[in-house]
């Protein structure tokens, strides 16, 4: 799988404070499957330092304690880049942050409604820039609890949308995980990805989707054939005919944990 989205850079920003703690990360992802990971450090009003060129830097460091620790995940690089910043910043410093350089950008849907005013007004400026967007965890923002049909729009208009793994089988909650499931069954998600930040949130994919009752096809189309695409800077391959979501008994009583 390829991990398009989590936070594994060491003492960057809320993710691992050090690198063991990034090492344990990429060894935990690694152990579900993992191959390849883009670090996403967020891009913020609560990070102004994070640029590309730090970035590159803390990747670069990274890649090498990985290789000294064993740990045989790729890492790339990347952003989620608030969209508040992403107006304020230049085009070059934009396309420097997209996901291995390649030209599509993570961008954060506001996790709370007192960030959502602008949202996609500034989503569809970005895009007219000439960034391909990636909406990162739609299912978890306001936004989009409140009027799903915005999102529908946006993905009409050629933005993609990833999910947190999580939310699939309710680790964030009934309505994210209820929204989550809808946007896999009607073709509206086209990545699954970790978000992982630590022990507490790890970097991993595969339980969340055998407990979201997603089936082979589907699963590597949302982790490996859409995220090969988005790092080569392509466009998304079609899903996969016959798919299904069939999440798995007991999956209610998981949401309410």
């Amino acid at each position: 799988m390829i991990d398009l989205h989590c936070h594994v850079l060491p003492g960057v920003d809320d993710g691992p404070a050090t690198v063991q703690e990034a090492i344990q990360l990429a060894r935990g992802a690694s152990a579900d499957g993992i191959t390849t990971i883009v670090a996403t450090p967020h891009v913020d009003a609560s990070h102004p330092e994070v640029r590309s060129a730090r970035v590159r830097g803390a990747v670069a460091e990274l890649r090498s304690a990985l290789a000294g620790a064993r740990v045989a995940v790729a890492i790339e690089a990347g952003a989620e880049v608030a969209f508040t910043r992403a107006m304020e910043l230049d085009d070059a410093e934009l396309h420097a942050l997209t996901l291995g350089g390649a030209g599509w950008l993570l961008l954060e849907c506001p996790l709370s409604t007192t960030a959502a005013p602008g949202f996609a007004t500034a989503a569809r400026l970005l895009a007219r820039r000439g960034h391909r967007i990636l909406l990162a965890h739609p299912e978890r923002s306001p936004i989009f609890h409140r009027a799903p049909e915005q999102l529908d729009d946006l993905v009409a208009e050629g933005m993609l949308s990833q999910l947190t793994a999580r939310s699939l089988d309710g680790r964030f909650g009934r309505t994210v995980r209820e929204l989550a499931l809808d946007l896999v069954a009607r073709g509206a998600a086209h990545v699954v990805a970790s978000d992982g930040h630590d022990a507490n949130r790890p970097a991993r994919i595969a339980a969340h989707l055998r407990n979201a009752g997603l089936d082979t096809a589907l699963s590597d189309w949302l982790t490996r054939e859409v995220p090969a695409a988005v790092l080569g800077g392509a466009a998304p391959p079609r899903r996969p005919q016959g798919t299904r979501v069939r999440p798995r008994r007991g999956l209610a009583r998981l949401a309410r944990r």
